[in-house]
């Protein structure tokens, strides 16, 4: 079994990161909010920042719910824990992996990498902040099921060569 966590600053960040922008957004939001009968322009700023707040709790609401701060990986399946106020363990086999999307999967450089297990309907996701993470993409790809495997690359851009 291989271990992969987050350093302590990035898990920092992914539990409690909206909490200090949330509150300047908030404090914003009350300026704006004060000033709304002066013209328009604070009306539209009022608009962005309310949906800038709702946005981006909202995005911390889905980490909450699948980011794991750990995962042990070995030749057949990944064990997930350390979740948000949760006491949760999933263990995802490879075999029942249906998708693979976000991240390097979907052939971006960074961003949230999902894991869908389609058979036990669980979603875990991970980002490239995770210690050892290009060795967990390689073990992930390597062990999916040829189809998905064929579907990322091509996502990818990398264009394997047919025999004749």
């Amino acid at each position: 079994m291989r271990e992969h966590t987050y350093s302590k600053y990035a898990i920092l960040v992914y539990r409690f990161g909206n909490i200090p922008v949330t509150f300047f957004l908030a404090l914003s939001l009350i300026s704006l909010g004060i000033n709304l009968d002066a013209g328009w322009i604070y009306m539209v700023s009022f608009i962005i920042t309310l949906l800038l707040i709702y946005f981006l709790n909202k995005h911390y609401l889905t980490l909450y719910k699948i980011l794991p701060t750990k995962i042990l990986a070995d030749d057949e399946k990944l064990i997930c824990s350390n979740f948000f106020l949760s006491k949760k363990e999933i263990t995802i086999y490879y075999k029942n992996i249906n998708e693979l999307t976000g991240g390097i999967f979907s052939g971006k450089i960074s961003g949230l990498m999902k894991v869908i297990d389609g058979k036990n309907h669980y979603t875990v996701g991970f980002y490239q902040k995770l210690r050892g993470v290009k060795e967990l993409e390689t073990l992930i790809l390597s062990k999916v099921n040829r189809d998905i495997y064929n579907e990322v690359i091509n996502r990818i851009g990398f264009k394997k060569k047919e025999k004749k």
